[in-house]
């Protein structure tokens, strides 16, 4: 019998996700329009997930498949990428909900319009939104939803979902296995660089769950050290990330201290000349990403008028794109970044450090 090949394949690594997994088989039961395939790379769970998959098997709302794949999210997504029937694949977190019924619809159309149009690879993500247990319109979440709408590669987050074609994908990627996560990251700035990235006119939700439970100061002070260690090319401390990564056991708050202290000795650990190398290259990132402090100035003059994410009037930004980027892009500010970012590790070090003392 010939069988017709789904127009999309949705991929998602997953790993004792069965909790949040509910939800999204859920929202991707209501979707309307294309005919899609759900590929489950499982990682090694131990917490249901294969009678939960073959429970929505028999339900025929879509097909449904559950592969067991190597640990790693990198590596999972890479096997669901290979097992795909479809030519326009979707990489998705297990937390991910469509805010409506035809996002999928809408996206597929647009993303095929942009692809007809353009000449380069392209790859799409949705507009973000953050799913709180606190309702009350917060600043930062805020933030964060205005600038994954960016067209700024390193503002572009695997929680948006990548929808990208096979084509487009065998040629930038696969995603990076050696890393133990920010894969999504490294292949949407390889893109930017070498294609282009739609915004596409739908939405996907996301779960705040471990920036509420882990405290939202501690996980951006963590993702602003791993982020950089990415950018700097410092594998080694991505690597060395998942030991020195600890909650309270009574809170389940972050604790920075470990993180920082982590970071410090490898620091010290290198030679004079790597050290130097590495904060010249840290505040060459810093001062590159001072178009964050105009942007945040866009958005909380929006934020404080109400208005959506989607609307913020980039004023700031636009200034700094203009006039600015020359000056912090300078080896004298490099230079001062430099400085201005080891003082700030130090304090951040050190008030840590004195928490971690009293919670211990």
């Amino acid at each position: 019998m010939i069988t017709t090949p789904p127009e999309l394949s949705i991929i998602v690594p997953v790993l004792n996700d069965a909790a949040e997994l509910r939800g999204l088989l859920a929202s991707l039961a209501e979707q309307k329009g294309p005919s899609f395939e759900v590929i489950l790379c499982d990682g090694g769970s131990s917490d249901g997930i294969q009678a939960l998959a073959a429970a929505w098997m028999t339900r025929r709302c879509f097909l449904l498949r559950l592969i067991p794949t190597a640990r790693g999210r990198a590596i999972q997504m890479n096997a669901g990428a290979a097992a795909a029937a479809a030519d326009t694949l979707l990489f998705l977190h297990a937390d991910s909900r469509f805010c409506r019924n035809d996002a999928l619809l809408t996206g597929i159309q647009a993303y095929r319009r942009f692809q007809n149009s353009s000449a380069r690879p392209c790859a799409a993500r949705f507009r973000l939104r953050f799913r709180r247990s606190d309702t009350t319109p917060a600043l930062p979440y805020y933030y964060h939803e205005a600038k994954a709408r960016l067209d700024r590669g390193d503002c572009i987050r695997g929680d948006q979902g990548y929808l990208i074609s096979r084509s487009t994908f065998d040629r930038l990627g696969p995603f990076d296995g050696s890393l133990p996560f920010l894969e999504d990251v490294r292949l949407a700035a390889l893109l930017a660089t070498q294609g282009q990235w739609l915004l596409l006119p739908a939405h996907i939700s996301t779960s705040a769950r471990r920036f509420e439970q882990e405290g939202f100061y501690g996980r951006q002070v963590a993702n602003v050290i791993i982020v950089n260690a990415l950018a700097t090319g410092w594998d080694e401390l991505l690597n060395a990330v998942p030991g020195l990564y600890r909650c309270n056991s009574s809170s389940d708050r972050l604790a920075l201290f470990p993180l920082l202290d982590g970071v410090r000795t490898m620091i010290n650990n290198h030679g004079r000349t790597w050290r130097n190398s590495f904060w010249q290259a840290t505040g060459g990132h810093v001062a590159a990403n001072a178009w964050q402090i105009f942007f945040w100035l866009d958005v909380r003059r929006a934020f404080r008028s109400g208005q959506p994410a989607d609307e913020v009037d980039p004023v700031w930004l636009k200034l700094y794109d203009c006039r600015l980027q020359p000056l912090f892009g300078s080896r004298p500010t490099a230079l001062l970044a430099n400085i201005l970012t080891r003082i700030w590790f130090w304090r951040v070090w050190n008030s840590a450090g004195k928490e971690f003392t009293k919670t211990s």
